[in-house]
């Protein structure tokens, strides 16, 4: 489901990702850390996690440094993924610390959550031979990810502004977007939305209006099967082939069997339809 940019994603090299989840998402004004915030079904740093790990050669391990305070670790993480507390006040330490090794590591900001794995093969193959970079659209100076071998990555005051890396050309520019407010993150969940869409449509479903859908990364849906508009489809949710869900219609880590309808204004929570059902207009399907 990763947007693919055209680029050589054969990278074979041993390296480490750093995920700097260090930000406390003042402007979120939550009790949640932002890195927890739900973003297309799952926390937002399971999608910055991911397209490390998603890589052509997956990394040999993968560091995330949170705040003391943060919990709940995303779940279905592998074992190489290993998460530090980091106190307040020691976060630029702690940073340099994780990245100083010697060997080829990649750096990135846990808020950068449209970054797909093609992205950091990308920035892999340029790392290479320098020090290499993917700088925010918002800031020039500002890196969203840094590779390069972990003295040279650490050698600046600031790893994420680092003055003598190569800047990494990107197809898509929201790759590049942090989320560090509630409108980039609905900013994010809109291009994350638009890349499930089109995942989904080159299997064979056809969404009528997808700008109005809502479809998150554990869904799955049969081929021609039909989305009608203002549909939203959550969780764990699996709608079989030859479906058709129409309108305003909600399903919730629910199972639609093979050929049924959902005739509009449904409500399926956790439940299975069977193959060929037929529900009216407003019925329920579920418990709370």
């Amino acid at each position: 489901m990763r947007a693919q940019l055209g680029v050589e994603r054969a990278v074979h090299m041993t390296w480490r990702g750093v995920v700097a989840a260090l930000d406390e998402g003042e402007a979120f004004r939550s009790r949640v850390s932002l890195y927890l915030h739900p973003l297309a079904g799952r926390p937002m740093l399971w999608h910055v996690v991911s397209s490390l790990l998603g890589a052509s050669t997956p990394p040999s391990e993968v560091l995330v440094l949170h705040r003391a305070e943060f919990t709940g670790r995303p779940p279905d993480l592998p074992a190489q993924v290993r998460f530090k507390a980091v106190k307040r006040g020691d976060e630029r330490r702690a940073m340099r610390a994780a990245i100083t090794a010697p060997g080829s590591t990649v750096l990135v900001d846990g808020s950068a959550a449209l970054l797909t794995s093609p992205a950091i093969d990308s920035l892999l193959q340029m790392a290479r031979s320098e020090l290499a970079a993917l700088f925010s659209r918002e800031e020039e100076a500002v890196a969203v990810a840094v590779a390069g071998e972990g003295p040279a990555v650490a050698s600046s005051q600031d790893p994420f502004r680092p003055a003598a890396a190569v800047r990494v050309p990107l197809d898509d520019p929201y790759e590049v977007l942090c989320v560090t407010d509630r409108h980039a993150l609905a900013t994010a969940g809109e291009v994350i939305r638009d890349r499930l869409v089109r995942w989904h449509e080159a299997r064979g479903v056809s969404f009528l209006l997808p700008s109005t859908t809502l479809v998150e990364v554990d869904v799955r849906i049969g081929a021609d099967t039909v989305i009608y508009p203002n549909v939203a489809l959550e969780g764990a949710t699996v709608i079989g082939s030859e479906c058709v869900i129409g309108p305003y219609s909600r399903v919730v880590e629910s199972t639609v069997g093979r050929g049924s309808e959902l005739t509009g204004w449904n409500y399926v929570l956790r439940t299975q339809v069977r193959n060929h059902a037929v529900l009216e207009a407003y019925a329920r399907r579920g418990t709370e």
